[in-house]
């Protein structure tokens, strides 16, 4: 039985809205950050047993626990039996509960799931409403990457329907920027880097001449920086827990692909996969049914995309400046939350569990809450993934 724990508010009980514009917090939403893998880790740090508890388990391992098919994009979420509460999983639940919004084990298993990206974009089960801006196909997902309609049609606009990933991208690094300046005395905003003027010009831009080299690579540098760290529990623009950044930008591009609409639907309806017409992933090259699709399998599908647009992309660059070559050029050089030196593999496996505990291990130690052996061991677990050791 695994110790690992949850999410504040499940999907299928999620946000509301009491009037255009107005969320509704979900049922179990707590007004304060609640990060179930850095607690937990912190906590068992306290007792010597963080190495236990990282290596209690890997990434497919705890696929297997949570879902019902390992390694297939439309796998369920399983309801798994919880072992009882040990002492540092209890602090954690004291620290986090508030009179307010008391959490128990089960909230926390269900907001680590979602942390880790196996949940859905069903509209009807993980999405119950559309903002006005978003009610069209892709919604539902530009809704779980919490994209606000202006910068959804934005990095529409300025790229287009033909490269999904390099838009998704734009649109999440620009929202991401957004969060970061509406959430930061702007007193602070200097010394941290912050730079209002950049997201001004992206939303204000009628087209690319608008925007500047310096803005572009200042927006995916920024969202690099996002990715290379795990901060997590904070509430998007509709009330909703947030998606990780890692899986943002894959929900984000799906909203775009979905836009551009199919030849052959690859959904049966607004929440189910065609098994005759819907991609199943790895060698399959078929558009997956996005909102059936769990964010892991979204965004491996992702990085494939990306990889293929900007091939394209650097050809159109040796025919002229177009817009889109200019826009892949800072993409070229990111790492997309890898958290080392790059190496091939590293962006497949940039959200994998052992990437993200090694990124909570490294704030860990920074803030002393950690050892230095246990956080290199963690960095050295992630680093092996790309180098095919077994785990």
């Amino acid at each position: 039985m695994f110790r690992h724990s949850h999410y504040p508010s499940s999907p299928w009980r999620a946000v509301f809205a009491a009037v255009v514009g107005a969320a509704v917090l979900p049922a179990h939403a707590t007004t304060h950050v609640v990060d179930p893998i850095t607690d937990l880790i912190r906590e068992y740090s306290k007792e010597g047993r963080s190495a236990e508890y990282i290596e209690s388990v890997s990434d497919q391992g705890y696929q297997r626990y949570v879902l019902s098919r390992l390694d297939f994009p439309y796998a369920s979420e399983v309801v798994t039996p919880l072992a009882d509460a040990d002492a540092p999983t209890r602090r954690v639940l004291d620290s986090v509960s508030t009179v307010e919004h008391p959490i128990n084990q089960r909230d926390l298993h269900k907001m680590k799931v979602w942390d880790l990206g196996f949940t859905k974009a069903r509209m009807g089960y993980d999405i119950h409403w559309l903002p006005d801006g978003l009610d069209h196909p892709g919604g539902a997902n530009a809704m779980k990457a919490g994209i606000e309609p202006d910068i959804y049609d934005r990095a529409f606009g300025l790229v287009g329907p033909g490269y999904p990933a390099i838009a998704g991208t734009y649109a999440s690094a620009a929202q991401v920027l957004r969060a970061k300046l509406a959430s930061t005395p702007r007193p602070r905003w200097k010394d941290l880097g912050l730079r209002e003027d950049v997201i001004d010009h992206f939303v204000h831009a009628k087209d690319a001449t608008t925007l500047s080299d310096f803005d572009l690579h200042y927006l995916i540098q920024f969202l690099d920086g996002e990715m290379a760290t795990w901060d997590v529990g904070h509430r998007s623009a509709y009330g909703m827990r947030e998606l990780p950044v890692v899986f943002r930008v894959g929900r984000a591009a799906a909203a775009y692909r979905e836009r551009a609409g199919y030849s052959t639907n690859p959904c049966l309806d607004a929440y189910r996969y065609d098994p005759a017409n819907a991609g199943m992933g790895g060698l399959d090259r078929r558009p997956l049914c996005f909102r059936d699709a769990i964010d892991r399998a979204v965004r491996t599908w992702y990085v494939r995309q990306l990889n293929d647009e900007l091939t394209v992309a650097r050809s159109l660059a040796q025919t002229g400046g177009d817009m889109v070559a200019r826009m892949a050029v800072p993409l070229r050089s990111s790492r997309q939350g890898w958290i080392g030196i790059t190496r091939p593999a590293a962006v497949e496996v940039a959200a994998h569990k052992e990437v993200i505990e090694a990124k909570v291990a490294n704030t860990l130690l920074t803030a002393g809450d950690l050892s230095y052996r246990d956080a290199s061991e963690a960095t050295r677990r992630a680093m092996r993934l790309t180098c095919k050791d077994e785990l």
